[in-house]
């Protein structure tokens, strides 16, 4: 199985970095750990198999997907023959600082 090459954006970069922070700052060092690993497990499992995200009727030039991380973000992104563009990562956490 080919293994797609990873670009993410500076938005869905910048949203993973705060939200790590504030996971530190408010749930401690061993849970943001813990999201963390799990979101780059998520990301490699989707650079193997990109297929496995849900179509999105989202208006773009590229058939964007999206994919639930450990119940807690939404990985937006879409591929091509060889890499994976995440796009946006949208966190379903009410209580952290991206929820809107």
């Amino acid at each position: 199985m080919q293994n797609h090459r990873l670009k993410i954006s500076e938005k869905a970069s910048d949203k993973l970095q705060d939200q790590v922070k504030w996971y530190v700052e408010n749930a401690g060092i061993s849970f943001a750990q813990t999201l963390l690993t799990e979101f780059w497990n998520d990301v490699e499992r989707l650079c193997t198999m990109p297929t496995i995200g849900r179509k999105t009727n989202i208006p773009n030039k590229h058939e964007i997907r999206v994919f639930i991380s450990n119940k807690k973000c939404l990985i937006k992104y879409w591929y091509n023959t060889h890499t994976l563009y995440v796009v946006d990562i949208v966190f379903t956490d009410t209580h952290s600082p991206r929820f809107f």
